[in-house]
C-alpha cells in the first residue's frame, strides 16, 4: 500500500523545521537581524581615529569598495594610508565593525589571492602588549606570482570589544558584532616590519575606540 499524506506529514514537518532552523542560524551568524541604529555610537567613535601620532601621519583617506560594503555589511569603517615621517614607510589600515558573520570570514587570502598574490608561507601569531591589555594579531606575508621573495606582510585580527584575536573561527563567538583591523605594509629584512611598527604605535589609541 503506498503511503498517504498523513503517513507523510511528520517526515514533512520535519524538514520544514530543519529548513527553516538552517535558515534561523544562518542567519543569526551573518547578522542579519542586528539593526544598524543600535550600533551608531560605535561607529561614530571610527571618526575618531587620529590623524597623527608618534612617527606617524595619515596621507590618505578613502572607503570601503561597493563590492567590500556589500560583502562586509559594515555598520561603519575606516579606510586610511600612514606614513613613517623618520623611516618613510607606508602601510595601509582598514578597520571595520559589523555583523559578526561577515566579518568573520573576510580574511586577507580571499582579497589578496585575487588580485595575483599568494601566501607566502603559512599565517603566524605576533603577540603586542600595552599598558591596558595583550593583543595577538595573524600575520602572512604575500608574494607576487612569478617572484621569489615576499613583497608584502598583513597583520589582521578581531574584537569582540576585549583585546584582538588571531581567532581561528570568530564567527562563532557569542556576540552579534565584530571590530576587524587589517595593516599592510611592504615585506622588510627589518626586525620590525613597517606594518608592526604601525599597530605597537597604533594600539593604545585603538583601545580606545574599541573597548
Amino acid at each position: 500500500m503506498p503511503p498517504t499524506f498523513k503517513s507523510r506529514l511528520p517526515i514533512a514537518s520535519v524538514l520544514i523545521a530543519t529548513t527553516l532552523l538552517t535558515g534561523i542560524v544562518h542567519g543569526y551568524l551573518d547578522g542579519r537581524w542586528v539593526g544598524r541604529d543600535s550600533r551608531a555610537t560605535q561607529v561614530e567613535l571610527l571618526s575618531q581615529i587620529p590623524t597623527e601620532f608618534g612617527e606617524w601621519r595619515m596621507v590618505h583617506e578613502g572607503e570601503l569598495g561597493e563590492t567590500a560594503q556589500s560583502l562586509l555589511r559594515c555598520y561603519g569603517a575606516s579606510v586610511r594610508d600612514y606614513k613613517n615621517v623618520t623611516t618613510g614607510a607606508t602601510i595601509k589600515m582598514a578597520l571595520t565593525f559589523g555583523p559578526r558573520g561577515p566579518i568573520a570570514v573576510h580574511t586577507p587570502d580571499v582579497c589578496y589571492t585575487s588580485q595575483g598574490t599568494k601566501p607566502a608561507a603559512p599565517r603566524s601569531v605576533r603577540s603586542f602588549n600595552t599598558d591596558s591589555g595583550s593583543h595577538r594579531f595573524w600575520s602572512v606575508d604575500f608574494i607576487q606570482n612569478g617572484e621569489n621573495v615576499p613583497s608584502l606582510n598583513v597583520i589582521y585580527g578581531w574584537s569582540s570589544g576585549d583585546d584582538f584575536e588571531a581567532a581561528d573561527n570568530p564567527r562563532f563567538w557569542m556576540t552579534d558584532d565584530l571590530y576587524k583591523i587589517q595593516i599592510a605594509g611592504d615585506f622588510t629584512d627589518a626586525a620590525v616590519m613597517p606594518s608592526e611598527a604601525f599597530l605597537k604605535a597604533f594600539l593604545p589609541h585603538l583601545e580606545k575606540l574599541t573597548q
